[in-house]
């Protein structure tokens, strides 16, 4: 029953919470039982506790290991198909053009993070988790990555005002980022935003 459930609810490659899993009448003993038993087994395989997955294979048919971003990314930005976070800080910079200088530590602003700040380690892979102003949608992700980013434009980037804001502006417009958008989440940042908005010369669309 559970590996039926497992397959169709979950491709090669994308990986299986144990939490997530809500099959009727199976208990979390009983759960914990019978996903040990498919990978002992080879049916699955087991990335860390409580996290499993299907292998993809590559070319040579060859099963291919699960990365620790991968795991990141399903649990804290896209959790099962939904919007749930997305990368700030230092990442966020990186990601955007804003800064050359690629984080050792990834930073994530989730709707799962443990707490308000949190530091996490996913295999040997290191990650910051932060819970957002406002719970993160498909709809406002992209404005709060852009508030994101003018809030620490002074820590973030090596770059002159001007050239953050015109690859801030060029961010806006193919988001579609309106004033009435920004409107609605800006009293959650610091003050500080509006002199970063000021230097930038930072445009976003007028309706």
């Amino acid at each position: 029953m559970l590996y039926e459930y497992l397959k169709e609810n979950y491709i090669p490659g994308e990986p299986i919470f144990a939490g997530d899993i809500d099959i009727s009448g199976m208990a979390e003993e009983n759960l914990r039982y019978h996903l040990k038993k498919l990978a002992d087994s080879g049916s699955i395989c087991r990335f860390e506790p409580g996290v499993y997955y299907f292998p993809k294979t590559d070319i040579f048919g060859e099963r291919m290991s699960m990365t620790p971003d991968t795991v990141a990314v399903h649990k804290y930005i896209m959790r099962r198909g939904k919007r749930v976070g997305y990368y700030s800080g230092y990442t966020l910079a990186n990601r955007m053009g804003l800064s050359t200088q690629i984080p050792f530590t990834q930073e994530i602003n989730s709707n799962f993070a443990p707490a308000l700040v949190r530091k996490i380690t996913i295999k040997n892979r290191q990650y910051l988790i932060r819970r957002p102003v406002v719970e993160v949608t498909k709809e406002n992700a992209p404005v709060l990555q852009f508030l994101d980013c003018l809030k620490d434009i002074e820590k973030c980037t090596e770059m002159e005002p001007e050239k953050c804001g015109r690859i801030l502006t060029e961010y806006a417009r193919k988001n579609a980022i309106t004033k009435k958008k920004i409107d609605r989440f800006i009293a959650n940042y610091p003050i500080k935003i509006y002199k970063a908005i000021y230097e930038t010369e930072v445009e976003y669309v007028s309706s």
